[in-house]
């Protein structure tokens, strides 16, 4: 019986580099109107999540990329990253989410290289012990831009 143990926890400790090391997957796109690629890298030690995605369209090859990386914290995460549109420019996106006794806290801010804010949304919400939830949102600037940033694009239906 304590040999299974001893050999249990040996397993145990060896196995927990393996599970913390950084892992990567790149998929590949190509269609009828544009082509590039999604990488996403994950790294469970640092508490982190990283997704590089580039595209080029077809029609007049304009090209538009983004980095977003989101780290972990203690009460939620932040996140962080570019986006180049086709023209060349870049915003620089910062955010955060965090929940603390019982009140969920969230902000998101998009900024151009001139360092202005080009959109920004400031969300809390709390709940009451009736269980009845207030929310508060505050926005600046098309709101928009902040909706799908760092997300994979939505199949929409024609018509």
């Amino acid at each position: 019986m304590r040999l299974q143990m001893l050999v249990c926890a040996a397993a145990l400790i060896i196995g927990q580099p393996v599970l913390a090391q950084a892992t990567t997957d790149t998929r590949n796109f190509d269609n009828d109107r544009a082509s590039g690629s999604v990488t996403v890298t994950r790294d469970p030690a640092a508490g982190s999540t990283t997704r590089a995605v580039t595209a080029t369209r077809k029609s007049d090859g304009a090209t538009v990329a983004s980095t977003i990386t989101r780290t972990r914290t203690e009460n939620g995460f932040t996140e962080a990253g570019t986006i180049t549109g086709p023209q060349g420019n870049t915003l620089n996106l910062q955010g955060s989410v965090a929940r603390v006794d019982g009140t969920l806290t969230a902000s998101r801010a998009l900024t151009n290289s001139a360092g202005q804010t080009v959109a920004s949304r400031n969300v809390t919400a709390t709940r009451a012990a009736n269980g009845q939830v207030t929310r508060t949102v505050t926005s600046t600037g098309p709101q928009r831009l902040l909706n799908r940033v760092g997300r994979p694009p939505v199949a929409r239906r024609p018509g």
